[in-house]
Protein backbone atom coordinates (compact mmCIF):
# COMPACT_ATOMS: atom_id res chain seq x y z
CA UNK A 1 0.00 0.00 0.00
CA UNK A 2 1.38 3.44 -1.00
CA UNK A 3 1.56 5.64 2.19
CA UNK A 4 2.45 9.37 2.32
CA UNK A 5 4.53 10.07 5.60
CA UNK A 6 5.83 13.70 7.21
CA UNK A 7 6.66 14.98 3.87
CA UNK A 8 5.16 12.87 0.96
CA UNK A 9 5.57 9.17 -0.19
CA UNK A 10 8.97 7.87 -0.79
CA UNK A 11 10.06 4.47 -1.58
CA UNK A 12 13.28 2.38 -3.03
CA UNK A 13 13.89 2.59 -6.80
CA UNK A 14 12.25 -0.35 -8.56
CA UNK A 15 10.90 -1.92 -5.26
CA UNK A 16 8.25 0.59 -4.36
CA UNK A 17 8.83 3.70 -6.14
CA UNK A 18 8.15 2.05 -9.65
CA UNK A 19 6.72 3.62 -12.56
CA UNK A 20 3.73 1.88 -12.54
CA UNK A 21 3.43 3.25 -8.66
CA UNK A 22 4.14 6.91 -9.66
CA UNK A 23 1.41 6.95 -12.24
CA UNK A 24 -0.90 5.22 -9.89
CA UNK A 25 -0.23 8.37 -7.60
CA UNK A 26 -0.71 10.80 -10.75
CA UNK A 27 -3.55 9.30 -11.31
CA UNK A 28 -4.86 9.79 -8.03
CA UNK A 29 -4.03 13.80 -7.85
CA UNK A 30 -5.66 14.23 -11.37
CA UNK A 31 -8.66 12.66 -9.40
CA UNK A 32 -8.39 14.62 -6.26
CA UNK A 33 -7.58 18.40 -8.55
CA UNK A 34 -10.81 17.05 -11.11
CA UNK A 35 -13.45 16.47 -8.03
CA UNK A 36 -12.30 19.84 -6.62
CA UNK A 37 -13.19 21.10 -10.73
CA UNK A 38 -9.62 22.47 -10.88
CA UNK A 39 -8.06 20.93 -13.50
CA UNK A 40 -7.83 24.22 -15.23
CA UNK A 41 -5.88 25.71 -12.39
CA UNK A 42 -3.02 23.63 -13.20
CA UNK A 43 -0.46 20.96 -11.41
CA UNK A 44 2.96 22.64 -11.88
CA UNK A 45 6.01 19.42 -12.23
CA UNK A 46 9.40 19.49 -11.51
CA UNK A 47 12.16 17.40 -10.51
CA UNK A 48 15.83 16.74 -8.11
CA UNK A 49 18.96 14.88 -9.45
CA UNK A 50 18.18 11.44 -8.46
CA UNK A 51 18.05 8.81 -10.56
CA UNK A 52 15.53 8.78 -13.02
CA UNK A 53 13.56 11.59 -11.05
CA UNK A 54 13.17 13.40 -14.56
CA UNK A 55 11.45 10.57 -16.19
CA UNK A 56 9.20 9.80 -13.23
CA UNK A 57 8.36 13.52 -13.37
CA UNK A 58 7.23 13.34 -17.18
CA UNK A 59 5.27 10.16 -16.38
CA UNK A 60 3.81 12.39 -13.55
CA UNK A 61 2.83 15.01 -16.54
CA UNK A 62 1.96 12.70 -19.48
CA UNK A 63 -1.11 11.32 -16.49
CA UNK A 64 -2.18 15.07 -15.80
CA UNK A 65 -2.65 15.81 -19.14
CA UNK A 66 -4.71 12.59 -20.44
CA UNK A 67 -6.87 13.76 -17.95
CA UNK A 68 -7.32 17.22 -19.39
CA UNK A 69 -5.38 18.88 -16.28
CA UNK A 70 -3.49 22.23 -17.21
CA UNK A 71 0.35 20.90 -16.95
CA UNK A 72 3.67 23.24 -16.50
CA UNK A 73 6.66 21.10 -16.36
CA UNK A 74 10.33 22.06 -15.71
CA UNK A 75 13.00 22.41 -18.15
CA UNK A 76 16.00 21.42 -15.93
CA UNK A 77 16.26 19.80 -12.38
CA UNK A 78 15.29 22.73 -9.57
CA UNK A 79 15.44 22.70 -6.17
CA UNK A 80 11.61 22.49 -4.52
CA UNK A 81 11.78 25.74 -2.82
CA UNK A 82 11.66 27.06 -6.65
CA UNK A 83 8.93 24.20 -7.34
CA UNK A 84 6.69 25.67 -4.73
CA UNK A 85 7.35 29.39 -6.17
CA UNK A 86 5.89 28.76 -9.55
CA UNK A 87 2.83 27.20 -7.97
CA UNK A 88 2.46 30.28 -6.37
CA UNK A 89 3.24 32.53 -8.52
CA UNK A 90 0.75 30.32 -11.16
CA UNK A 91 -2.02 29.74 -8.34
CA UNK A 92 -2.14 26.71 -9.42
CA UNK A 93 -4.07 23.81 -7.99
CA UNK A 94 -1.00 22.28 -6.55
CA UNK A 95 2.56 21.18 -7.32
CA UNK A 96 4.32 17.74 -7.82
CA UNK A 97 8.37 17.58 -7.01
CA UNK A 98 9.84 14.49 -7.38
CA UNK A 99 12.53 14.29 -4.79
CA UNK A 100 13.57 12.08 -2.16
CA UNK A 101 15.03 15.20 -0.01
CA UNK A 102 17.67 13.65 2.19
CA UNK A 103 17.27 9.95 2.04
CA UNK A 104 19.61 7.71 0.80
CA UNK A 105 20.02 7.65 -2.69
CA UNK A 106 18.18 3.75 -3.86
CA UNK A 107 15.61 6.38 -2.70
CA UNK A 108 13.16 8.33 -4.55
CA UNK A 109 9.79 10.03 -3.75
CA UNK A 110 7.08 12.61 -4.68
CA UNK A 111 5.77 15.81 -2.47
CA UNK A 112 2.82 17.35 -3.49
CA UNK A 113 2.65 21.26 -3.03
CA UNK A 114 -0.26 23.44 -1.66
CA UNK A 115 -1.69 26.09 -3.37
CA UNK A 116 -0.70 28.49 -1.07
CA UNK A 117 3.08 27.67 -1.74
CA UNK A 118 4.11 25.21 1.38
CA UNK A 119 3.81 21.52 2.34
CA UNK A 120 0.27 19.85 1.98
CA UNK A 121 -1.64 19.73 5.51
CA UNK A 122 -2.66 16.79 6.91
CA UNK A 123 -6.40 17.25 5.46
CA UNK A 124 -4.75 17.40 1.89
CA UNK A 125 -2.24 14.65 1.98
CA UNK A 126 -4.94 12.35 3.58
CA UNK A 127 -7.56 13.24 0.89
CA UNK A 128 -4.84 12.49 -2.06
CA UNK A 129 -4.50 9.26 0.01
CA UNK A 130 -7.80 7.96 -0.66
CA UNK A 131 -8.00 8.22 -3.60
CA UNK A 132 -4.89 6.62 -4.04
CA UNK A 133 -6.08 3.52 -2.29
CA UNK A 134 -8.96 3.44 -4.03
CA UNK A 135 -7.43 2.98 -7.47
CA UNK A 136 -4.73 0.35 -5.85
CA UNK A 137 -8.51 -1.46 -4.17
CA UNK A 138 -10.07 -1.29 -7.91
CA UNK A 139 -6.37 -3.10 -9.04
CA UNK A 140 -6.65 -0.44 -11.68
CA UNK A 141 -4.65 -0.82 -14.82
CA UNK A 142 -1.95 1.16 -15.80
CA UNK A 143 -3.47 5.27 -16.35
CA UNK A 144 -3.21 6.29 -19.49
CA UNK A 145 -0.21 8.15 -21.47
CA UNK A 146 -0.66 10.97 -23.16
CA UNK A 147 1.87 12.69 -25.84
CA UNK A 148 3.68 15.90 -24.65
CA UNK A 149 1.71 18.23 -26.85
CA UNK A 150 -0.47 19.63 -23.89
CA UNK A 151 2.47 20.13 -21.26
CA UNK A 152 3.85 23.63 -21.23
CA UNK A 153 7.38 23.65 -20.12
CA UNK A 154 9.28 26.20 -17.73
CA UNK A 155 12.62 27.85 -16.34
CA UNK A 156 12.98 27.65 -13.21
CA UNK A 157 15.88 29.94 -12.26
CA UNK A 158 16.18 33.41 -12.90
CA UNK A 159 12.50 33.70 -11.26
CA UNK A 160 12.93 31.88 -8.37
CA UNK A 161 16.02 33.78 -7.68
CA UNK A 162 14.47 36.93 -7.84
CA UNK A 163 11.90 36.39 -5.37
CA UNK A 164 14.93 34.80 -2.52
CA UNK A 165 16.85 38.26 -3.39
CA UNK A 166 13.36 40.31 -2.94
CA UNK A 167 14.04 38.55 0.78
CA UNK A 168 17.70 40.29 1.50
CA UNK A 169 18.76 43.17 2.46
CA UNK A 170 20.66 44.11 -0.30
CA UNK A 171 22.39 47.12 1.00
CA UNK A 172 23.87 45.14 4.09
CA UNK A 173 24.98 41.76 2.22
CA UNK A 174 26.61 44.40 -1.08
CA UNK A 175 28.83 45.16 1.19
CA UNK A 176 30.29 41.26 2.16
CA UNK A 177 33.38 40.04 0.30
CA UNK A 178 34.49 37.34 2.79
CA UNK A 179 35.24 34.12 1.18
CA UNK A 180 32.34 31.43 1.78
CA UNK A 181 31.76 27.58 0.54
CA UNK A 182 28.72 26.16 -0.24
CA UNK A 183 28.29 22.50 -0.31
CA UNK A 184 25.66 21.52 -3.28
CA UNK A 185 25.67 17.61 -1.72
CA UNK A 186 25.29 16.74 -5.53
CA UNK A 187 21.65 17.94 -4.82
CA UNK A 188 19.07 20.04 -6.94
CA UNK A 189 20.68 23.22 -5.54
CA UNK A 190 23.94 23.10 -7.82
CA UNK A 191 24.26 26.30 -10.15
CA UNK A 192 21.78 28.29 -8.14
CA UNK A 193 23.67 29.75 -5.05
CA UNK A 194 26.63 30.19 -7.67
CA UNK A 195 24.34 32.31 -10.01
CA UNK A 196 22.55 34.50 -6.89
CA UNK A 197 26.07 35.27 -5.86
CA UNK A 198 27.06 36.55 -9.40
CA UNK A 199 24.62 38.90 -9.00
CA UNK A 200 24.96 39.68 -5.34
CA UNK A 201 29.01 40.37 -5.72
CA UNK A 202 29.83 37.43 -3.18
CA UNK A 203 32.93 35.44 -3.57
CA UNK A 204 31.70 32.02 -3.26
CA UNK A 205 32.72 28.46 -4.18
CA UNK A 206 30.82 25.60 -4.85
CA UNK A 207 31.76 22.46 -3.92
CA UNK A 208 29.94 19.03 -4.46
CA UNK A 209 28.02 20.28 -7.15
CA UNK A 210 28.29 17.80 -10.02
CA UNK A 211 25.86 15.76 -11.12
CA UNK A 212 25.79 12.40 -8.70
CA UNK A 213 22.86 10.45 -8.14
CA UNK A 214 24.99 8.10 -5.96
CA UNK A 215 25.43 11.47 -3.97
CA UNK A 216 29.15 10.41 -3.58
CA UNK A 217 28.11 8.02 -1.09
CA UNK A 218 26.85 10.00 1.37
CA UNK A 219 23.58 10.67 2.28
CA UNK A 220 22.43 14.51 1.05
CA UNK A 221 21.37 15.55 4.40
CA UNK A 222 23.49 18.45 5.73
CA UNK A 223 24.40 17.47 9.10
CA UNK A 224 27.61 16.84 10.57
CA UNK A 225 28.17 13.13 10.09
CA UNK A 226 27.58 14.02 6.40
CA UNK A 227 29.66 17.75 5.76
CA UNK A 228 32.98 15.91 6.90
CA UNK A 229 34.13 17.39 3.24
CA UNK A 230 32.84 20.86 3.68
CA UNK A 231 34.58 21.31 7.32
CA UNK A 232 37.96 20.47 5.57
CA UNK A 233 37.73 22.45 2.98
CA UNK A 234 36.55 25.50 4.55
CA UNK A 235 39.49 24.96 7.02
CA UNK A 236 41.86 24.05 3.66
CA UNK A 237 40.77 27.29 2.33
CA UNK A 238 40.45 29.56 5.39
CA UNK A 239 37.02 30.29 4.54
CA UNK A 240 34.36 32.47 6.57
CA UNK A 241 32.35 29.92 6.72
CA UNK A 242 30.52 27.05 5.15
CA UNK A 243 27.08 26.75 4.00
CA UNK A 244 25.39 23.28 2.56
CA UNK A 245 21.94 22.39 1.37
CA UNK A 246 20.45 18.95 0.98
CA UNK A 247 19.33 16.65 -2.34
CA UNK A 248 16.66 19.14 -3.36
CA UNK A 249 17.87 22.50 -1.24
CA UNK A 250 14.65 23.42 1.35
CA UNK A 251 17.75 22.18 4.25
CA UNK A 252 20.32 24.67 5.38
CA UNK A 253 23.50 23.02 7.41
CA UNK A 254 26.62 25.31 8.29
CA UNK A 255 29.91 25.19 9.77
CA UNK A 256 31.60 28.34 11.49
CA UNK A 257 35.38 29.60 10.50
CA UNK A 258 36.70 26.46 12.16
CA UNK A 259 34.83 24.02 10.51
CA UNK A 260 32.96 23.74 13.50
CA UNK A 261 29.32 22.04 12.27
CA UNK A 262 26.46 24.78 13.69
CA UNK A 263 22.95 23.02 14.03
CA UNK A 264 19.78 23.86 13.13
CA UNK A 265 18.57 24.81 16.55
CA UNK A 266 21.14 27.28 17.00
CA UNK A 267 20.95 28.46 13.11
CA UNK A 268 17.05 28.95 13.94
CA UNK A 269 18.84 30.76 17.71
CA UNK A 270 20.78 33.06 15.34
CA UNK A 271 18.18 33.99 12.83
CA UNK A 272 15.78 34.99 15.50
CA UNK A 273 18.07 37.14 17.09
CA UNK A 274 19.70 38.83 14.13
CA UNK A 275 15.85 39.27 12.26
CA UNK A 276 14.20 40.78 15.38
CA UNK A 277 17.67 43.18 16.58
CA UNK A 278 18.62 44.41 12.32
CA UNK A 279 15.20 43.76 10.66
CA UNK A 280 13.00 44.38 13.47
CA UNK A 281 10.79 41.57 12.44
CA UNK A 282 7.53 40.34 14.77
CA UNK A 283 6.50 36.41 15.86
CA UNK A 284 7.06 33.60 17.41
CA UNK A 285 9.14 31.23 17.11
CA UNK A 286 8.31 27.14 15.90
CA UNK A 287 9.94 24.25 16.39
CA UNK A 288 9.34 20.53 15.93
CA UNK A 289 8.76 17.84 18.72
CA UNK A 290 12.95 18.73 19.65
CA UNK A 291 12.80 22.39 20.98
CA UNK A 292 16.35 23.41 21.79
CA UNK A 293 16.67 25.42 25.09
CA UNK A 294 18.39 27.55 23.68
CA UNK A 295 15.91 28.62 21.21
CA UNK A 296 13.41 29.12 24.42
CA UNK A 297 16.05 31.02 26.25
CA UNK A 298 16.13 33.93 23.03
CA UNK A 299 12.18 33.38 22.70
CA UNK A 300 11.82 34.32 26.35
CA UNK A 301 14.00 37.58 25.98
CA UNK A 302 12.55 38.83 23.31
CA UNK A 303 9.05 37.88 24.46
CA UNK A 304 8.09 35.70 21.57
CA UNK A 305 6.14 33.16 21.73
CA UNK A 306 7.44 29.37 21.00
CA UNK A 307 5.28 26.90 19.04
CA UNK A 308 5.58 23.19 19.04
CA UNK A 309 4.55 20.87 16.76
CA UNK A 310 4.75 17.18 16.20
CA UNK A 311 7.92 16.40 13.49
CA UNK A 312 6.80 17.39 9.81
CA UNK A 313 7.16 20.79 8.40
CA UNK A 314 3.91 20.73 7.05
CA UNK A 315 2.92 20.65 10.94
CA UNK A 316 5.05 23.72 10.66
CA UNK A 317 3.54 26.07 7.98
CA UNK A 318 0.23 25.09 9.54
CA UNK A 319 1.20 27.46 12.27
CA UNK A 320 2.79 29.61 9.59
CA UNK A 321 -0.71 30.28 7.75
CA UNK A 322 -2.41 30.62 11.22
CA UNK A 323 -0.15 33.15 13.25
CA UNK A 324 2.78 35.73 13.16
CA UNK A 325 5.47 33.59 13.10
CA UNK A 326 9.12 35.26 12.32
CA UNK A 327 10.86 31.76 11.63
CA UNK A 328 10.06 28.19 12.09
CA UNK A 329 12.28 24.82 11.41
CA UNK A 330 13.14 20.98 11.94
CA UNK A 331 16.67 20.19 13.52
CA UNK A 332 17.49 18.53 10.34
CA UNK A 333 17.87 22.19 8.59
CA UNK A 334 14.17 22.42 7.62
CA UNK A 335 13.39 26.35 8.27
CA UNK A 336 10.91 28.91 7.15
CA UNK A 337 10.55 32.34 7.62
CA UNK A 338 7.76 35.01 7.16
CA UNK A 339 7.83 37.74 4.35
CA UNK A 340 8.16 34.33 1.99
CA UNK A 341 5.94 31.55 1.09
CA UNK A 342 5.59 29.15 4.01
CA UNK A 343 8.53 26.60 3.05
CA UNK A 344 11.85 25.86 3.67
CA UNK A 345 14.52 27.15 1.60
CA UNK A 346 18.45 26.18 2.23
CA UNK A 347 19.04 28.64 0.00
CA UNK A 348 17.56 31.80 0.98
CA UNK A 349 18.58 30.69 4.50
CA UNK A 350 22.14 30.41 3.18
CA UNK A 351 22.18 33.97 2.21
CA UNK A 352 20.38 35.30 5.07
CA UNK A 353 22.91 33.62 7.20
CA UNK A 354 25.49 35.33 4.48
CA UNK A 355 23.51 38.84 5.41
CA UNK A 356 23.53 38.53 9.29
CA UNK A 357 27.59 38.20 9.17
CA UNK A 358 27.43 41.25 6.96
CA UNK A 359 25.26 43.12 9.79
CA UNK A 360 27.12 41.82 12.09
CA UNK A 361 31.14 42.33 10.69
CA UNK A 362 31.12 38.67 12.45
CA UNK A 363 32.05 35.35 11.30
CA UNK A 364 29.40 32.52 12.31
CA UNK A 365 31.56 31.12 15.16
CA UNK A 366 31.65 34.19 16.93
CA UNK A 367 28.45 34.67 16.41
CA UNK A 368 27.87 31.62 18.14
CA UNK A 369 30.19 31.75 20.95
CA UNK A 370 28.41 35.17 21.71
CA UNK A 371 24.76 33.92 21.75
CA UNK A 372 26.05 31.31 24.03
CA UNK A 373 27.54 33.22 26.33
CA UNK A 374 24.39 34.92 27.10
CA UNK A 375 22.15 31.91 27.00
CA UNK A 376 23.69 29.32 27.62
CA UNK A 377 25.45 26.25 26.23
CA UNK A 378 23.35 23.44 24.79
CA UNK A 379 24.89 19.95 23.89
CA UNK A 380 22.48 18.15 21.34
CA UNK A 381 23.66 15.26 19.30
CA UNK A 382 21.51 12.75 16.91
CA UNK A 383 22.22 9.39 16.07
CA UNK A 384 20.45 7.06 13.45
CA UNK A 385 19.96 3.65 14.23
CA UNK A 386 18.81 0.99 11.78
CA UNK A 387 16.49 -1.80 13.37
CA UNK A 388 14.19 -4.20 11.57
CA UNK A 389 10.44 -2.85 11.87
CA UNK A 390 9.85 -5.98 14.22
CA UNK A 391 12.24 -3.81 16.57
CA UNK A 392 11.03 -0.78 16.00
CA UNK A 393 7.26 -0.86 16.88
CA UNK A 394 8.84 -3.48 20.42
CA UNK A 395 10.71 -0.21 20.96
CA UNK A 396 8.01 2.41 20.66
CA UNK A 397 5.71 -0.13 22.64
CA UNK A 398 8.04 -0.56 25.35
CA UNK A 399 8.41 3.20 25.84
CA UNK A 400 5.01 4.10 25.84
CA UNK A 401 3.81 1.38 28.41
CA UNK A 402 7.07 0.05 30.60
CA UNK A 403 9.78 3.43 29.99
CA UNK A 404 13.12 3.25 31.81
CA UNK A 405 13.91 4.58 34.91
CA UNK A 406 16.74 5.64 33.59
CA UNK A 407 19.14 6.46 30.60
CA UNK A 408 22.69 5.97 30.94
CA UNK A 409 23.59 7.64 34.20
CA UNK A 410 20.25 9.80 33.80
CA UNK A 411 17.10 9.51 35.44
CA UNK A 412 14.27 9.97 33.64
CA UNK A 413 11.66 12.16 35.00
CA UNK A 414 8.86 11.93 32.78
CA UNK A 415 7.79 9.97 28.81
CA UNK A 416 5.44 11.56 26.23
CA UNK A 417 4.76 9.52 23.60
CA UNK A 418 2.49 11.66 21.15
CA UNK A 419 4.85 11.65 17.94
CA UNK A 420 7.38 9.15 19.19
CA UNK A 421 8.70 9.15 22.54
CA UNK A 422 10.15 12.22 24.18
CA UNK A 423 11.66 11.46 27.75
CA UNK A 424 12.39 14.39 30.03
CA UNK A 425 15.52 13.74 31.86
CA UNK A 426 17.30 15.71 35.20
CA UNK A 427 19.48 17.92 32.57
CA UNK A 428 17.72 17.38 29.02
CA UNK A 429 15.60 15.56 27.32
CA UNK A 430 15.56 12.45 25.20
CA UNK A 431 13.47 11.36 22.08
CA UNK A 432 13.10 8.29 20.01
CA UNK A 433 11.40 8.52 16.88
CA UNK A 434 10.32 5.87 14.30
CA UNK A 435 11.80 7.06 10.66
CA UNK A 436 8.13 6.82 8.24
CA UNK A 437 10.15 6.00 4.99
CA UNK A 438 13.06 3.67 6.44
CA UNK A 439 14.31 0.99 9.05
CA UNK A 440 15.26 3.66 11.03
CA UNK A 441 15.32 4.66 14.85
CA UNK A 442 15.97 8.26 15.00
CA UNK A 443 17.16 9.14 18.34
CA UNK A 444 17.74 12.66 19.23
CA UNK A 445 19.16 14.03 22.91
CA UNK A 446 20.11 17.61 24.47
CA UNK A 447 21.84 17.74 27.71
CA UNK A 448 23.77 20.29 29.99
CA UNK A 449 27.48 18.76 28.96
CA UNK A 450 28.45 17.44 25.97
CA UNK A 451 29.47 14.51 28.36
CA UNK A 452 26.13 14.14 29.60
CA UNK A 453 25.45 14.20 26.14
CA UNK A 454 27.64 11.21 24.75
CA UNK A 455 26.74 8.88 27.84
CA UNK A 456 22.68 9.12 27.04
CA UNK A 457 23.16 8.45 23.14
CA UNK A 458 25.02 5.17 24.14
CA UNK A 459 22.58 4.68 27.05
CA UNK A 460 20.02 5.26 24.55
CA UNK A 461 21.54 3.01 21.96
CA UNK A 462 22.11 0.21 24.09
CA UNK A 463 18.30 0.55 25.46
CA UNK A 464 16.94 0.50 21.53
CA UNK A 465 19.17 -2.84 20.20
CA UNK A 466 17.85 -4.84 23.30
CA UNK A 467 14.21 -4.90 21.83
Amino acid sequence: MITFGTDGWRGIISEDFTFHNVRLVAQAIADYIIDRNEQRQGIVVGYDARFLSRQYAENCAAVLAANGVTVWLADAILPTPALTWQVKDRQAAGGIMITASHNPPEYNGLKFKAPYGGSASPEIVAAIEKYVHKLEAANSEQPPIADFSGVQYFSPQAEYLAHVKAVLDLQTIYSFKEPIVFDCMHGAGSGYAVALARELGINLKEVRSEYNPSFGGVNPEPIEKNLRFLQETVTRNHAYSGLAVDGDSDRIGAVDENGRFINAHQIIALLAKYLIEKRGWSGGLVESLSASGLIKSVAEKYGRKLYETPVGFKFITEVMLKEDVLIGGEEGGGLGIKNYIPERDGLLLAFLLIEMMAAYGKPLGKLLDELSLEHGWFYYGRRDLHLADRQKKALMESLALTPPASIGTSKVLSVQCTDGCKLELETGWLIFRASGTEPIIRIYAELSTNAELENVLAGAIEFAQSM
